[in-house]
């Protein structure tokens, strides 16, 4: 298990989600799908109060399911399901490219690639960097359908995005890979956006498979 020590920067239910996160995606749990909540409280040597907040904020995440009478659930995905998920979001966004690229301003793109060469030392901060990438691409599609079909597939999504987040090495290929998607949109470069947005696509099912548990 993480060590757990209360830091008074911090919120007692950040720190409770923060060490639970990391717990559910390092597989910790192991073969639990059930978390109680008296038994992580005692565990973490907390209240059970701030362990419901944590599980309301993982819930937010996709990471656990709360289904009511019943308790909390952690969220698993058969690889088939998630392939599926893939396949959609392929298609999804690569349409999102082609539909945004005569669109999208470059002052925007700057941005965005800015953000890129920024420092982010937190999983978090490297994930809001990677939604922000797609999700300015997809709202520049002006396709307000295409848009709630890939909202659709966010809980198998956000939780798959978390476990890449957690892989050094693979963060700094996502990064590599939204750089190139970036730089061909900016050089309104159709064919070179679309096939670096599939291969970054097809290279994230690949981790997920590989690491699937």
């Amino acid at each position: 298990m993480k060590s757990f020590k209360i830091e008074k920067k911090k919120t007692l239910n950040l720190q409770v989600y923060e060490v639970l996160k990391y717990m559910i995606l390092n597989d910790e749990f192991k073969d639990e799908i059930k978390l109680n909540e008296v038994q992580i409280a005692a565990m973490l040597d907390v209240s059970p109060t701030p362990v419901r907040e944590a599980f309301r904020m993982l819930a937010a995440d996709g990471i656990v399911e709360i289904i009511p009478w019943k308790g909390v659930f952690i969220k698993k995905y058969t690889i088939d399901e998630v392939e599926e998920a893939y396949q959609c979001r392929e298609v999804l966004e690569t349409l999102a490219v082609k539909l945004c690229i005569n669109i999208i301003p470059r002052t925007e793109i700057d941005r965005l690639l800015n953000l890129l060469k920024e420092k982010h030392d937190s999983v978090d901060e490297r994930i809001k960097v990677s939604n922000e990438i797609h999700n300015v691409i997809i709202e520049y599609s002006h396709n307000k359908r295409l848009k709630n079909l890939i909202t659709q597939l966010n809980d198998i999504l956000i939780y798959d995005r978390r476990l890449s987040a957690y892989d050094g090495l693979r963060g700094k290929q996502i990064d590599q890979e939204h750089k190139l998607i970036l730089k061909a949109l900016k050089e309104k470069n159709e064919n070179a956006a679309i096939s670096y947005m599939k291969e970054h696509i097809q290279n994230g099912f690949k981790y997920i498979k590989e690491n699937h548990n």
